[in-house]
C-alpha cells in the first residue's frame, strides 16, 4: 500500500483493516481511478467549497486541510454523519487522501459514538447559548446541510472531552501527520489536476440530457427521455468518471439521483458536467459516442466483460460509502421512487466493524440464491467486488440484460 503509518494500540483484522480496543477502525485503500476531488490541493478554498457541499449532503464537513505526509501533499478532511440506522448519535471520519493524475491512496479513521450520545453537544449548547450555537459554515456560508455546522466542534474543547470521537479522530490525525510516509514510487506520479473545460457547444447543436446504464467493455445504454438507446464509448474519459460521485446528478425521487450527461444524438457529441464548481463556475468535459443497436454491444461481449462490469459496481458501492450513500442497480426506466427489481448495495459499519450488504427485491427465485432476500459479508476488497458479482447473478435470474440496468445512489 503506497502509505504507511504507526499501528500502536491496533490489531489488525485483514490486509487494509485494523481496530482499536475501543472500537474505532483504521482502513486503508488504494483507488485506480482519477481522484473524486472538486478542486486540486492548490486551490484550497475552492477544495474547501465543494468538500462542503459533497459532504453536506450526508453529514458535515468539520474542517480540512492541506497537509505533508512524509513530505507528500494530501487532503486531510474530519466530517461527522449520522450514525447510520440509529435514531440518534454520529460518527466522525478523519481522513488523508493523496490524489494523483489517476489514482489515490486514502487512510482514514472511523470513530462512531458509543452508548449516551450528544453529551458534548448538549453541555457546550448551554455554555455557549443556543442562539450562538448553529453557525454559516466557513467554507461555504449559503449550505444548508444534513447536519449543521456549530460551535461545539471548535478543536478548543476537545482537551474537555478527551473521550469523544471527534476529540480521538483529530489527536489521530495529527499523529498521522508527524508519523506517517507516503512510498516513494507512488509519490513521485504526476499529480492530480482538475482538467480544463472543453470547448463551447457548437452553434445549432442540440443537447438533450441522458441517464446512463451500468457501463458494460466499451458500451453503454442512455435513457433519453422515453427511450434507451445503446452507444460505443470511443474515448475513455466517460468510464473514468461514471459511478464515481464526480458526474452532474439527475435527481430521481428526494433521496434517488444518477449520473447524467449532455448529448447531440445527431453526432454523439457528449459534454459531462462535473458535479460541483470551480471558482464559482460550472466545468465539463466534452467526449463523443458511436450509437450502436443492442444486438451489436451484446455480440462484442464476451461474459468475462459482463462480470466486470458487476464487479465494477461492486467497487463503486465501496466509493460510495466514503461519501455517505449506497446504491441500488435497477432497470434503468425506473426513474421515480424505488421500484422492483432492485439489489441494494452498501458498505456500512454493523458491531463495530464494516461489512458489505446486498439486498434482493423481490428475491431471486432460482440459482445460487434462490429465496435469499439479502447476503453479508465483512468489508474487504475482495467482498466489496463480490457483491457485484451477487447482483449480476440476481440480474441473469431477472433476464435482464446488463446494459438495461443503471445505478441510482441512494442517500
Amino acid at each position: 500500500m503506497p502509505i504507511s503509518f504507526d499501528t500502536t494500540g491496533f490489531h489488525q483484522i485483514d490486509q487494509n483493516t485494523w481496530q482499536h480496543r475501543n472500537g474505532d477502525q483504521v482502513r486503508l485503500t488504494y483507488h485506480g481511478v482519477v481522484p473524486d476531488l472538486p478542486a486540486g490541493l492548490d486551490d484550497l478554498p475552492e477544495l474547501r467549497h465543494g468538500l462542503a457541499l459533497v459532504h453536506g449532503e450526508t453529514g458535515c464537513l468539520v474542517e480540512a486541510h492541506v497537509v505533508q505526509l512524509g513530505g507528500t501533499p494530501a487532503l486531510l478532511r474530519i466530517i461527522k454523519m449520522p450514525l447510520p440506522d440509529q435514531p440518534n448519535g454520529q460518527v466522525f471520519v478523519a481522513s488523508f487522501t493523496v490524489p494523483k493524475e489517476r489514482s489515490s491512496a486514502v487512510l482514514l479513521l472511523v470513530a462512531p459514538e458509543r452508548g449516551m450520545t450528544g453529551a458534548r453537544e448538549a453541555v457546550l449548547a448551554a455554555e455557549i447559548g443556543f442562539e450562538n450555537w448553529v453557525r454559516p459554515h466557513p467554507y461555504a456560508p449559503e449550505l444548508e446541510g444534513v447536519l449543521p455546522f456549530h460551535a461545539g466542534d471548535d478543536p478548543r474543547y476537545d482537551p474537555r472531552f478527551p473521550d469523544h470521537p471527534l476529540t480521538r479522530v483529530r489527536a489521530w490525525a495529527h499523529h498521522v501527520v508527524r508519523t506517517a510516509q507516503v512510498d516513494p514510487g507512488f509519490a513521485s506520479l504526476p499529480p492530480f489536476r482538475v482538467q480544463a473545460p472543453p470547448p463551447p457547444v457548437e452553434p445549432g447543436q442540440t443537447l438533450s440530457t441522458a441517464l446512463p446504464s451500468l457501463p458494460v467493455k466499451d458500451f453503454i445504454g442512455l435513457r433519453i427521455g422515453e427511450r434507451t438507446t445503446y452507444w460505443r464509448m470511443t474515448d475513455p474519459k466517460l468510464a473514468e468518471v461514471l459511478g464515481r460521485g464526480l458526474m452532474g446528478r439527475s435527481p430521481l425521487a428526494e433521496t434517488r439521483f444518477r449520473d447524467m450527461l449532455l448529448i447531440d444524438v445527431e453526432t454523439g457529441d457528449a459534454m459531462i458536467p462535473d458535479r460541483f464548481t470551480t471558482n464559482g463556475q460550472m466545468t465539463a468535459h466534452s467526449t463523443r459516442l458511436q450509437q450502436v443497436t443492442l444486438q451489436e454491444a451484446d455480440a462484442a461481449l464476451s461474459d468475462d466483460d459482463v462480470m466486470d462490469a458487476f464487479k465494477w459496481a461492486g467497487r463503486m458501492c465501496g466509493a460510495a460509502a466514503e461519501r455517505g450513500e449506497f446504491l441500488s442497480l435497477e432497470p434503468i426506466e425506473n426513474d421515480g421512487e424505488q421500484a422492483d427489481p432492485h439489489v441494494l448495495l452498501a458498505v456500512q459499519p454493523h458491531e463495530g466493524r464494516q461489512v458489505v450488504i446486498a439486498q434482493f427485491s423481490p428475491p431471486p427465485s432460482g440459482g445460487p440464491l434462490a429465496g435469499a432476500t439479502s447476503r453479508t459479508a465483512p468489508a474487504t476488497a475482495e467482498s466489496v467486488e463480490g457483491i457485484g458479482v451477487l447482483a449480476g447473478l440476481a440480474v441473469n435470474e431477472w433476464r435482464s440484460h446488463p446494459l438495461k440496468m443503471a445505478i441510482t445512489y441512494r442517500r
